[in-house]
């Protein structure tokens, strides 16, 4: 792919990813995206042949990143509860700087998506590395014995709702959802908590006596 038809196909999935985000699979019209990113409808299906491919597009795109982003922390040097932290912090950056594939996601729970649509089976595999990671550290005794999918899930869903649900159900406290502020103070609350859930009754290995 030429770096032009490269460049013009990123712009059209950042601007697809803005309307999926915020009116859904089914309101979303291509002439618009072709518009906004200023050519022709036919031309959008150059790159992508259906609104089915673009949402699909999208939403791999946005799974590909966060993979990247989580295998990364899991790699890196650290004890478990450095990488849940670093984890959690990459995590909320992530959904910060992309707001709408949150909205996308939310929407897909829905069932605003393309008729028949299967979540990509990628999913699976991250979750399981996720649920390894968590599962071998409570093995050697460094997390409490919680759920370990149940605990990524929540996750998921804390991180989701501080930034879509809190503004509406408690506006003051969530004045500006998405400034540096409140980006770090969700990455602190959900910290806590997860921490807290890791490390409930946790007791260290006694030293051995000389």
């Amino acid at each position: 792919m030429a770096s032009g038809d490269h460049g013009t196909r990123e712009r059209i999935l950042e601007v697809a990813e803005a309307f999926l985000g915020q009116c859904g699979y089914h309101g979303t019209r291509l002439h618009l995206i072709a518009q906004r990113v200023g050519i022709q409808k036919a031309s959008l299906f150059h790159y992508f042949p259906s609104k089915e491919h673009l949402y699909r597009a999208v939403v791999d795109e946005g799974f590909g990143e966060t993979e990247e982003t989580i295998r990364h922390v899991l790699t890196t040097e650290g004890t478990p509860l450095q990488k849940v932290r670093a984890l959690i912090e990459a995590y909320v950056e992530m959904v910060a700087a992309h707001p709408d594939r949150t909205k996308i996601l939310l929407r897909q729970s829905l069932g605003d998506a393309p008729e028949g649509y299967q979540p990509i089976p990628d999913s699976q595999r991250l979750l399981a590395a996720l649920v390894k990671f968590i599962t071998d550290a409570q093995e050697a005794r460094v997390f409490s014995p919680i759920d370990p999918l149940a605990l990524v899930l929540g996750i998921v869903g804390m991180v989701a709702f501080f930034f879509t649900s809190a503004p509406v159900l408690a506006p003051d406290w969530c004045v500006d959802p998405w400034g540096a502020a409140n980006v770090e103070r969700v990455k602190q609350h959900v910290v806590d908590v997860v921490q807290r859930c890791l490390t409930a009754g946790v007791v260290a290995p006694k030293r051995a006596v000389a």
